[in-house]
């Protein structure tokens, strides 16, 4: 449940993200929305990938229509945890539905959005203490 400030937007919808987008008018397209519970995508991959990836191409075409770049949030799981430590050269190698699905989104970002930037997150900063489980909860 949502607190009273916050507004639902499912932006696996494209003409409802699109109508938000376009009335608000931004100068940068934050894609920050995801399933980040693992166990969730690996019981609900369908889901998953359709909220993770396919999702993105909505936000994709409203950045480009709107000739503004677009912030993706990945994960640092991409990588499997072979090495301490990675940097923008290292070949992901997702494991799990999860991983999987936000690499997916990221390559169709880097590979079709016009002016882009991706992060890859580690651990979001908090969501509220009535949402799911962040860091600045623990």
């Amino acid at each position: 449940m949502n607190d009273v400030w916050l507004s639902y937007l499912d932006f696996r919808d494209l003409e409802s993200y699109k109508k938000d987008v376009f009335m608000f008018k931004p100068d940068f397209l934050f894609h920050i929305g995801a399933y980040t519970s693992l166990e969730y995508c690996e019981e609900n991959e369908k889901e998953a990938y359709r909220t993770n990836t396919m999702a993105v191409e909505n936000a994709v075409y409203i950045a480009n229509e709107l000739d503004i770049p677009i912030l993706y949030i990945s994960t640092a799981g991409i990588f499997d945890g072979k090495q301490d430590t990675y940097d923008d050269w290292d070949m992901p190698n997702p494991l799990g539905v999860y991983a999987r699905s936000k690499y997916m989104g990221e390559l169709f970002v880097t590979r079709h959005c016009r002016r882009h930037l991706v992060c890859r997150a580690g651990w979001m900063m908090g969501s509220g203490p009535k949402k799911d489980k962040k860091f600045i909860q623990k």
